[in-house]
């Protein structure tokens, strides 16, 4: 296609605007020499025809326009308004171009189900079907004795079937991932389905939950019926206690039939969730409604503590890899970062570097991030976990008669806990 085709086909539109035919093949140029501007010249002329002669293909054009150009709300709106207007035409292409922006449309379905005159209200968006986590356990530092229970519990059922099943064992199931915030229990499990080389399906509640009576149940139905469709699967849902706090503890009883969408989802009769595992990742356990925690639920439970101490060097070698650094002792920082997360041990590294560059921009002098840095730091900022720590303590003392916090219990004793969280 060379622009003097482009210019004859501009010339016999401009002497016939009314022509749908060639309006679209006009449209189909423009979009192939990628001339957004010069497609949405003709935008309101070219949707009133598109909408009175039929043609949802140069809408998409004129959609995909609007999104190449940074008009991202008008692209949705129009978007919309396609799906309305042509709930037969395809749009994955279409979908695939806000996706490869990072942008996912308030509506991503196809079209308007007949049977189901609610979807319309619905924010569930369908999840990337080929999705598979790239992480894997080498990226994960220390934490040996949880990655040794993943792979007895998970990751060899997935990867041995037949074997557990002569057991009566199968791979899924549902298991709880708990522990202190910014402890890496997102991570953990993307490497968990990494080792599995399962579909990972990351989920948050708010992609769930709908203002809509009714809705937020047909989402989680639509949720399992994409992870079912693509197993071996692992369907991740972060903050899990939003949904499945003790009814006690919930203010809205309009959740109630959200839960128990879900708890059928889990187990119901006729689910085949063989090969499909639903992780649940949350900072609270105690605060879990006991429904979940019964066996073909959350029976299976992992704590995701503080990194040890080789963990804890290994996440300060990445954090420091792309930075100018002095010579360190990682060993002696990691060892003076007891307790600290992963998050902490991030913002360790940005404040050090925070001190480094004050005192460039003062000298003028510029130079690495020492141990100076890190132990002025250090002297400034204690480890995030300590709170959760102190709160875990009383659930250990006093709340934990069936072993639940056993695991807590035990890396309290095993880090030095007893003494510094007054144990």
């Amino acid at each position: 296609m060379t622009l003097d085709e482009l210019k004859l086909i501009h010339a016999a539109y401009r002497a016939s605007p009314d022509n749908p035919d060639l309006a679209l093949l006009l449209a189909r140029k423009l979009s192939a020499l990628q001339m957004w501007t010069e497609l949405l010249e003709n935008m309101d002329s070219w949707l009133k025809q598109s909408v009175e002669k039929q043609q949802p293909e140069l809408a998409a054009l004129l959609i995909r326009a609007l999104l190449e150009t940074a008009r991202v709300p008008e692209a949705e709106a129009k978007l919309d308004d396609l799906m309305d207007a042509a709930p037969d035409h395809d749009v994955e292409e279409l979908l695939a171009a806000f996706a490869a922006k990072g942008i996912k449309p308030r509506r991503s379905h196809k079209q308007k189900s007949v049977d189901d005159p609610m979807v319309d209200l619905s924010d569930f968006r369908p999840l990337d079907l080929k999705t598979r986590s790239q992480v894997t356990f080498a990226q994960v530092g220390g934490l040996e004795s949880l990655k040794e229970a993943a792979r007895m519990k998970i990751i060899l059922p997935f990867q041995k079937p037949e074997l557990f099943a002569k057991y009566g064992k199968k791979a899924g199931g549902g298991l709880l991932l708990y522990g202190p915030p910014g402890c890496g229990k997102t991570h953990f499990a993307k490497a968990v389905a990494g080792e599995c080389g399962a579909a990972f399906f990351n989920v948050g509640i708010h992609d769930i939950l709908n203002l809509y009576v009714g809705n937020s149940e047909r989402n989680m139905h639509r949720l399992f019926e994409t992870a079912r469709s693509n197993k071996p699967a692992i369907l991740f849902i972060d903050e899990i206690d939003a949904l499945g706090r003790k009814r006690e503890l919930m203010r809205h009883s309009g959740m109630t039939t959200t839960i128990n969408a879900f708890l059928n989802e889990l187990d119901g009769v006729g689910n085949d969730n063989a090969g499909l595992l639903v992780m649940g990742a949350t900072n609270a356990p105690w605060d879990i409604d006991s429904a979940f925690k019964r066996p073909g639920r959350f029976d299976q439970r992992l704590f995701v503590p503080p990194p040890d101490q080789t963990a804890r060097e290994s996440i300060l070698r990445i954090h420091l890899a792309d930075k100018p650094v002095a010579p360190l002792d990682l060993t002696q920082i990691a060892r003076n970062t007891e307790h600290f997360s992963g998050a902490d041990l991030a913002a360790l590294v940005s404040q050090a570097a925070d001190i480094a560059l004050t005192d460039i921009l003062k000298t003028g002098n510029e130079r690495p991030i020492d141990n100076k840095d890190i132990v002025t730091v250090l002297k400034q900022i204690k480890p995030s976990t300590l709170e959760w720590l102190a709160v875990a303590k009383n659930y250990v003392e006093y709340a934990n008669e069936e072993g639940s916090y056993d695991e807590i219990r035990d890396y309290l004793a095993g880090s030095g806990g007893k003494r510094r969280m007054g144990f």
